[in-house]
């Protein structure tokens, strides 16, 4: 699991509990892909699209390097 330099501060920025929910879904899924490497297309990377811990989370999956990378991460906007 890469979390980009850009995109740390977005994590490090977030509430404790959303942060950990975050952590822990994110290296489930790497966990996840790994065990299941070889059930994967092995096809260019593509990106999966999520709501998780009140943000929209954006994570890609490269296949042929075994990687997930957090791509995209913003807080979802509170509607007044």
């Amino acid at each position: 699991m890469l979390i980009p330099r850009g995109l740390q501060a977005t994590v490090d920025g977030l509430p404790p509990e959303a942060r950990q929910e975050l952590l822990a879904e994110l290296f489930r899924m790497a966990a996840l892909a790994h065990q299941e490497r070889g059930l994967l297309p092995s096809s260019a990377p593509y990106t999966l699209r999520l709501d998780l811990a009140g943000c929209q989370v954006s994570v890609e999956l490269d296949p042929s390097r075994s990687r997930l990378t957090l791509s995209g991460l913003q807080r979802a906007r509170v509607l007044a």
